[in-house]
């Protein structure tokens, strides 16, 4: 059986990587990055980068033949209550994504690794309660963009431009914010 030929028979090949040879394999072989949203601007810029330029280079490819995007903490609300609770969302998240071994090289860049250890120890032991307090301001300013609403796409636009080239907020879910996802998609159109 055969279907026939299809309409787009160039379909965008999009690969998830974090480590050095599933960058350079998506540099090789891809249209598309999806980065991990558990980076840092400097992991994009020291680590995920020049693996995806070794990957480009053995094919013969530039920068601009493929897409990076990722998904990208955000910390944001209408008032600063707003705002403290989603801090606490998110450094939740970075925390239980800190703990993650195979993830270990983001903190290590950063000198972090003993408190991924202390992050893993405590997962292994189920105690996610105790994780964030882990995870300082500055830790997290590394991890997430936060402002106002309004202020959200320029900071985004700022912090990782040059980076990549297509960008998912990653926020805890509130249906209430249609008003906010179609004044952050203006911005980016």
């Amino acid at each position: 059986f055969s279907p026939g030929p299809i309409d787009h028979p160039q379909i965008p090949v999009y690969i998830a990587a974090v480590n050095a040879q599933m960058c350079q394999l998506a540099g090789e072989l891809c249209q598309g990055l999806h980065v991990h949203p558990f980076h840092t601007t400097r992991y994009l810029r020291e680590q995920i980068m020049p693996n995806v330029q070794e990957g480009l280079a053995k094919s013969g490819r530039k920068r601009s033949d493929m897409a990076l995007s990722s998904s990208v903490f955000v910390i944001t609300g209408e008032t600063a209550e707003e705002m403290a609770l989603m801090r606490e969302e998110i450094r939740s998240q970075v925390s239980f994504y800190a703990s993650t071994p195979s993830y270990s090289k983001v903190m290590e860049l950063h000198g972090w690794g003993d408190i991924r250890e202390q992050l893993s120890r405590l997962a292994i032991r189920q105690r996610w309660g105790e994780m964030p307090a882990l995870i300082s301001d500055d830790i997290l300013a590394q991890f997430a963009v936060e402002g106002r609403p309004d202020e959200l796409p320029y900071l985004v636009k700022m912090r990782y431009a040059g980076l990549l080239d297509r960008v998912t907020f990653y926020l805890p879910f509130d249906p209430g914010r249609e008003t906010l996802w179609r004044m952050w998609i203006e911005a980016f159109n």
